[in-house]
């Protein structure tokens, strides 16, 4: 259950925890924008969990996360997990875990973080195109088998992750599912997601599912299979995505 909902007089109270979610800041591109937004919505309104869904800085500028941290500092200890999008190179990766080791870099793997005394498991990876882009083609060896490799991979992750707890987001920065991309060309869609949750059956579907990288997207949220799946980029959103995610109910 995702999003706030009125509870009538005889119905337990619900608890959420509050998530804070962005991608596509292309530091130093939209740092202004992403910083205004933060200050407006993120200020009143602490949140329990920062993921970040790629595509953080541009062109790989591996400095240009400092700001950016710096201003998710203002609230606090809060954790921080991230992927990494096609903007923060493969060859790059190492550098962005040393330099900045507050983040939880995922990569084709999952964290359990407790909040509020409950277990949500994070499974963060980059994703999957249906179609690999032509630099791709050219520029990564195998890219179509390292793509099916990560389908199978995000598929035992997310069977493993419903077995150890009620909770689990998918967090990527390809799109999971073409709902979310909509307002793109058609043409398009493939290369910038997968159906994945399309694909899921009970064993796996995550509660939610998160993701960046359509940054003209127009359906920036849908209910795919059960599951709610987030646009999080901040160019198609014009600023950071607050979500409420029902974790139990408070008698």
């Amino acid at each position: 259950m995702i999003g706030a909902t009125k509870a009538s007089r005889c119905e337990p109270a619900v608890e959420y925890v509050n998530l804070l979610a962005v991608s596509d800041i292309h530091s130093p591109l939209y740092l202004p924008l992403f910083i205004a937004s933060f200050n407006k919505v993120c200020i009143a309104q602490r949140p329990d969990v920062i993921l970040l869904a790629g595509d953080i800085v541009n062109k790989s500028n591996v400095g240009a996360l400092r700001p950016v941290l710096a201003t998710f500092r203002k609230l606090g200890s809060v954790p921080i997990i991230a992927v990494f999008g096609n903007e923060e190179y493969f060859e790059d990766e190492s550098k962005y875990i040393s330099t900045y080791p507050e983040v939880r870099w995922l990569n084709d793997e999952y964290e359990i973080v407790e909040v509020k005394g409950v277990k949500i498991c994070i499974i963060g990876t980059r994703g999957v195109l249906e179609r690999p882009t032509a630099w791709q083609q050219r520029n990564v060896p195998n890219i179509r088998a390292l793509y099916r490799e990560r389908m199978q991979k995000i598929m035992a992750l997310l069977v493993e992750c419903k077995a150890r707890t009620s909770l689990t987001i998918l967090l990527t920065h390809y799109a999971p599912t073409y709902a979310t991309v909509k307002g793109e060309p058609p043409s398009v869609y493939p290369y910038l997601g997968a159906r994945i949750i399309e694909r899921l059956d009970d064993s796996c579907r995550p509660q939610l599912a998160i993701h960046g990288h359509a940054h003209n997207a127009k359906v920036l949220k849908a209910l795919v299979s059960g599951v709610e799946v987030y646009n999080v980029s901040l160019p198609a959103r014009r600023g950071v995505t607050l979500i409420k995610l029902a974790v139990k109910e408070v008698e």
